[in-house]
């Protein structure tokens, strides 16, 4: 779990406001794409949205080449979501 900077986010009605970013692998084939499940979170923890992202290509190619392959699975998503990791 990452913190990002607070955003607003619209749910069953009322705006939430989410400060944290879940991500867990659903799929890799270990050679060309791996999905990953993401949450945005309130500041407990709790789910408010959830979805799915693919790192395809060079990308892929590219992740785990430094030494953290967990953070940087973090930037990729926040990259892709377009958030700011705190």
């Amino acid at each position: 779990m990452r913190n990002i900077q607070p955003l607003d986010i619209w749910s069953n009605g009322d705006t939430k406001i989410a400060e944290c970013l879940k991500l867990y692998i659903s799929y890799d084939d270990l050679e060309s794409r791996a999905a990953l499940q993401y949450s945005l979170c309130d500041v407990d923890g709790a789910m408010i949205y959830e979805g799915q992202i693919l790192i395809e290509g060079d990308t892929y190619l590219n992740w785990g080449a430094t030494s953290d392959s967990n953070s940087e699975a973090y930037v990729i998503a926040a990259a892709q979501l377009n958030l700011t990791l705190v």
